[in-house]
């Protein structure tokens, strides 16, 4: 499979070095204060055959002055280099000293920084670091060839080895790291229409110790700003693998048609921005960079994958380049995982058949009462259907699978029982006593298949429906994940799809010949769909 690869855009955090004391500190202090630059530096350099634009200013820091230091100010200054390349490109460098039992340079009070906890009685500095469309690793290379360029046009000498050497890997930090791709308006509509959004936020509804959001705003245009957040409880139950809560977003222009239509910013970026405000308030290792690179990734391609959108930017008319991102195939493969939501959704509504099957009278009054209005309280409710409110509290307590009680007020545990129940009780052949029967249709079941049959465990695991007909026989099992007929395929295999669905039938004690002969209809690789009869496709 082809698969785009994704750019950085904002990324932030802090290197920190011990290896050389003070040195780099000093060494750019007495070149910048003194002539020619006496405090302010600003040139245009080449490097690695790319302009630079680079701006040298001192800002004062919090940090009073040793009597050691031998300096006449009553602040030490930090250094601010602020490279600007083609286009978008930046990379911003604050160097700022670091040494034991360091004072406010005003109250005299002790500043508590963690640099002695981390490297003990020891000098050093500390880069807080800023950079826009350029990887991280490749601004850990511009900064010492801005720093020595900088030597360079004073017509000094410095040490070659200054910021070459890696920083401390554990005790270097990074807190904030996005990256995106760009794709057309009418591709991106598919993510926020019912998309992926959506779906998500609707099967984590129901699920404890999570925490997302969904924000959404089409006012300027479809995808002006939409974005979902995740905190890392969120993330593990699409990802298992995944533990760093994250923002996907979907978003155009402030503006969104101030440019033509032939421009790049025309249309959205897909981004993830992974963030220590997303994480408990921490940052991670440097070290950890790859590691958190591999996790964004996956989730843009994979938010993609889920809604069948191409993944190939070669001739897909998908992916749109700009100045940053190329829409180029990546040479190493980030890990497609099977879409959640289908098997989530599947599980949900299996919840609602198992509950609402056997309600009493009571109970389905209730629950249709609450599904038309939203909520009520125990009074409202025993009035309107005419009940001691004892008795509604023995109804919710039979529906507590999926209604909740909270200091007398009914409501739903997931709004996405709201949602089915009130479009049914909306519908012109809406009759709640049937309610069981359509949402067994819906997961595909039939009165004769056991709850906890086989071939029922199978379909709410692999997301199915299955349809029957007026007789009550299958007709119809949609599968919704991609599926190849190929055995070389990376996919899943359609044939043993089909075969494992056989089993499953067939070990609930249900006519193997009956089953055979139902359609099966599943997505296929190129984003469209094919079926056949499950017995035929077992047999291929």
């Amino acid at each position: 499979m082809i698969q785009p690869e994704t750019t950085p855009h904002e990324i932030e955090g802090r290197w920190k070095w011990q290896d050389w004391g003070l040195g780099p500190y000093h060494a750019l202090s007495s070149v910048m204060l003194g002539p020619p630059f006496e405090g302010t530096l600003e040139m245009t350099v080449e490097i690695d055959g790319e302009p630079w634009h680079l701006k040298v200013h001192y800002n004062k820091s919090a940090f009073a002055p040793r009597l050691t230091d031998g300096i006449d100010a009553s602040r030490l200054y930090e250094w601010n280099i602020v490279g600007r390349g083609q286009g978008e490109s930046k990379a911003s460098f604050n160097i700022s000293p670091r040494f034991p039992n360091m004072r406010h340079w005003e109250s005299g009070e002790p500043i508590n920084l963690p640099w002695e906890g981390q490297f003990g009685d020891v000098e050093g500095v500390d880069v807080e670091f800023h950079s826009s469309n350029i990887e991280a690793n490749r601004a850990l290379e511009l900064l010492p060839k801005f720093y020595a360029a900088i030597f360079e046009e004073a017509g000094e000498a410095v040490h070659p080895e200054y910021f070459r050497e890696p920083p401390h890997p554990t005790n270097s930090r990074m807190w904030a790291y996005e990256r995106y791709v760009r794709i057309k308006r009418e591709w991106a509509k598919k993510l926020s229409s019912s998309g992926v959004l959506q779906k998500v936020m609707l099967h984590l509804a129901d699920q404890e110790g999570i925490k997302a959001e969904l924000q959404l705003d089409n006012e300027g245009a479809i995808n002006h700003q939409n974005r979902m957040i995740l905190n890392p409880a969120s993330v593990a139950t699409l990802f298992p693998d995944h533990n760093y809560g994250r923002k996907f977003e979907i978003y155009l222009l402030k503006d969104a048609d101030s440019v033509s239509k032939d421009h790049p910013s025309y249309h959205p970026k897909v981004e993830v921005l992974v963030n220590k405000k997303m994480n408990g308030g921490n940052a991670w290792a440097w070290a950890d960079h790859d590691r958190v690179t591999e996790q964004i990734e996956e989730t843009i391609l994979n938010a993609l994958h889920w809604e069948d959108i191409p993944l190939n930017p070669d001739g897909s008319g998908v992916y749109v380049p700009d100045d940053h991102f190329d829409a180029v195939a990546r040479d190493d493969l980030v890990e497609l995982y099977e879409d959640p939501t289908p098997r989530l959704e599947a599980k949900s509504d299996h919840l609602l058949m198992t509950t609402l099957r056997d309600m009493g009278e009571t109970a389905r009054d209730l629950t249709e009462s609450v599904a038309t209005d939203g909520g009520s309280t125990v009074d409202d409710l025993a009035d309107q259907l005419g009940k001691h409110p004892a008795t509604i509290y023995r109804a919710i307590n039979d529906l507590g699978d999926i209604l909740e009680l909270d200091q007398g007020d009914v409501s739903f545990r997931a709004r996405k029982y709201q949602q089915e129940l009130r479009a049914l009780v909306e519908s012109a052949e809406y009759a709640i006593e049937s309610y069981a029967d359509r949402i067994q249709h819906l997961m595909g079941l039939a009165d004769h298949v056991a709850e906890s049959s086989p071939f029922q465990k199978w379909i709410a695991e692999n997301g199915a429906d299955l349809e029957f007909d007026d007789g009550g026989n299958p007709k119809r099992m949609r599968i919704d994940t991609v599926l190849s007929l190929k055995k070389a395929d990376s996919f899943e295999n359609a044939r043993r799809v089909a075969q494992e669905a056989i089993d499953a039938w067939r070990h609930s004690g249900n006519d193997v010949v009956r089953f055979s002969k139902t359609t099966m209809v599943w997505r296929t690789p190129g984003g469209g769909k094919n079926s056949h009869r499950v017995g035929a496709i077992a047999d291929w």
